[in-house]
């Protein structure tokens, strides 16, 4: 999308927040909120203190000065990843840093979801629909019908990730994305895998269904749904980062 096609964005950021934790020292998430350019990003680094959230906040500027120039989410993506790679051998940070990301695009009321890794979007509707699909070990034992959904958030493998910008060397980092529309009422929730280790799909829903009930996605209303769902992670262990971002089309916007 160019500017000119961004001028009839009618969502907004309705609330965010990102936590440190209960355990770890140092947040390695980062995030962007950039509704001049209809942009929302969340990345969530990986590779220590001063690497995991250098790689991340590589990966939200250089997305949003990408899209700035007219490049679409997943040419931004790609930028992102060649961007680590470069830091990293100009010895900023450290070798295999690399950040997961999840990006959201809304021109009018239609959208463009990106992804890397297990960093997530849901769409808030008519109830919770899941819009990413995690780029991660456990993700590949589900699909094939090895372990169920719930099994996954306990299994020893559910850390590791199979697609990732930056990192060893750049090869994984192919995004994948998804296209709908917003309608007004409705919401999109982008969130690092601090939230979703926590708390599951189930508690998401129920936390936006009492906040955002009616279609009343007013920012008052999100932003206390934000807090609510971080600290339910905390409550639950806190045992990551934890960042979330709620946008939505508001009850009263024009289609």
């Amino acid at each position: 999308m160019m500017e000119s096609e961004v001028s009839g964005t009618v969502a907004a950021t309705l609330g965010h927040q990102s936590d440190v934790g209960r355990v770890r020292r140092h947040n390695e998430d980062s995030y962007a909120l950039r509704e001049d350019l209809g942009l929302w990003v969340v990345a969530d680094g990986m590779g220590g203190a001063a690497a995991g959230d250098k790689a991340s906040s590589i990966v939200v500027d250089v997305v949003a000065r990408s899209v700035e120039r007219g490049s679409a989410l997943e040419d931004a993506m790609a930028e992102a990843n060649r961007s680590i790679l470069e830091a990293v051998e100009a010895g900023e940070g450290k070798r295999g840093m690399g950040s997961t990301v999840v990006a959201a695009r809304i021109s009018g009321s239609e959208y463009c979801v990106v992804w890397v890794g297990d960093a997530r979007a849901y769409l808030w509707g008519e109830g919770l629909q899941r819009l990413s699909h995690d780029h991660s070990r456990v993700q590949e034992l589900v699909d094939a019908g090895l372990i169920t959904e719930q099994e996954a958030r306990s299994h020893p493998h559910r850390s590791v990730i199979t697609r990732v910008l930056g990192g060893p060397d750049g090869t994984a980092a192919a995004p994948d994305q998804v296209t709908g529309s917003l309608r007004p009422g409705e919401s999109i929730l982008l969130c690092s895998d601090g939230l979703t280790s926590e708390v599951d799909d189930h508690d998401i829903a129920r936390v936006l269904s009492r906040e955002l009930a009616d279609g009343k996605s007013a920012e008052a209303a999100g932003q206390r749904a934000v807090d609510r769902l971080v600290a339910m992670a905390l409550d639950h262990g806190g045992n990551d980062n934890v960042t979330v971002v709620l946008i939505g089309v508001p009850a009263g916007a024009a289609a």
